[in-house]
C-alpha cells in the first residue's frame, strides 16, 4: 500500500496531461473568440438574427448581444 506522500505525488502527476490539454484548449478558444468577435459584431449590425448567430458559433445569445454592442 502506498503511503500518503506517494499517493499525493501520483495524483498530482495525473493532473499534468489533462491539465495541459485544458490550458491549450482554453488558449485556442481565446484566439477563436478574438477572431470571431468582429464577425459577430458585423452580423448583428447587418441584422442576422441573434439565435442564428448563436447556432452558427456556439456562443450564448447573451454573448452575441454583448459582442453586437461593442
Amino acid at each position: 500500500m502506498k503511503d500518503e506522500a506517494a499517493e499525493r505525488a501520483e495524483a498530482e502527476r495525473a493532473l499534468d496531461e489533462p491539465g495541459a490539454r485544458r490550458i491549450a484548449a482554453k488558449d485556442e478558444l481565446r484566439r477563436a473568440d478574438e477572431a470571431l468577435k468582429p464577425v459577430v459584431f458585423r452580423a448583428v449590425k447587418a441584422g442576422v438574427p441573434i439565435r442564428a448567430i448563436a447556432a452558427k458559433t456556439g456562443l450564448a445569445t447573451t454573448t452575441v448581444m454583448l459582442w453586437g454592442r461593442e
